[in-house]
């Protein structure tokens, strides 16, 4: 299976804060304004400035529980999001990933995405160390991201147990399980009910541990769902009362402790009318005789020849 310096000064070393023990989540409140949704319709990615972040440090955990019934407490009592009633066609994702440079090339990488039910999409992403292009322009038509896996994975747990690979044969372990959520979570943007329906289904692994508080790379607190498998623990940071997806994290087990091997920080979970490029009048222009696409930019790198370069053959004698 397959987001400015200020900005970056918030999102400096983790923060370790526990609390002896969850408290009870608070009943739903009425749904709110889609106004107050902090995801912009057109987000624009700005990873330049991440190069100053903590790298390989592992979030801080404390208190660790059985996970079973804090999960299934917090679905029985999920509260909606801001962004849960923001109208649109396109799920709207916007996440920054900081990997181990050694094994995935790129430090940092931060990508804002719009996918649709008829399997179309778009994307902008930026990378440090930076790449020739500065940002990545990318799209893909109706039926292209087939392999991203259900239209609605979130709608019925059944379908989700099968993305996240429980139900395959062997069953994949918990750590699969919670990295399978993590990739589903940077394509998707699930409202109250799919949330409802991960959390069910992630309380039903019992090998889960539970955190009743943690701190993501941008200092938001939430809880948190571990599993560790074979010197790897994969990480799940949760809004503690919305259920939605923070961050996740994957580590592996060095002489000094835990060691991170891949961060996602999930800037903004929403949904959009329309993708970067589309026009933004209301009503909507008449449509183009033929349809119209980003086009693409290709950058190459010249350089001239040096002076004395002659082939392996020339000027040899017969």
């Amino acid at each position: 299976m397959t987001p400015t310096t200020a900005t970056m000064a918030a999102l400096a070393v983790l923060a370790a804060t526990a609390v002896p023990a969850a408290t009870a989540p608070a009943p739903p409140h009425a749904q709110p304004d889609a106004a107050h949704c902090p995801a912009s319709a057109s987000p624009q990615p700005h990873p330049a400035a991440a190069r100053g972040t903590t790298g390989h440090q592992s979030t801080p955990v404390s208190y660790p529980q059985p996970a079973r019934a804090p999960l299934r407490a917090l679905a029985a009592h999920l509260r909606v999001s801001p962004c849960d009633t923001a109208a649109g066609p396109y799920d709207l994702v916007h996440y920054r990933q900081w990997n181990n440079p050694t094994r995935h090339g790129a430090a940092v990488r931060e990508v804002a995405r719009w996918r649709g039910d008829d399997r179309s999409g778009g994307q902008l992403a930026t990378q440090h160390p930076a790449s020739v292009v500065p940002v990545t322009h990318d799209w893909w038509r109706p039926g292209d991201l087939h392999h991203v896996g259900p239209i609605a994975p979130f709608t019925r747990t059944d379908v989700l147990r099968q993305d996240l690979g429980i139900n395959e044969l062997p069953p994949a372990d918990p750590t699969e399980a919670l990295e399978n959520l993590a990739y589903l979570s940077t394509w998707y943007s699930p409202r109250r009910d799919g949330r409802a329906a991960a959390l069910t289904v992630l309380a039903d692994l019992s090998t889960l541990t539970y955190y009743p508080r943690v701190v993501d790379r941008s200092g938001r607190p939430g809880i948190a769902v571990a599993a560790t498998s074979g010197g790897r623990r994969a990480l799940l940071v949760l809004h503690p009362n919305t259920g939605e997806v923070l961050a996740y994290e994957s580590a592996h087990m060095g002489p000094f402790g835990w060691r991170v091997q891949t961060y996602l920080l999930y800037l903004a979970h929403s949904h959009a009318t329309r993708r970067w490029w589309e026009p933004t009048t209301r009503p909507r222009p008449a449509p183009p005789p033929r349809p119209l696409h980003p086009q693409p930019q290709q950058h190459w790198l010249l350089t001239t020849p040096l002076p004395c370069h002659t082939t392996m053959t020339q000027g040899a004698n017969p």
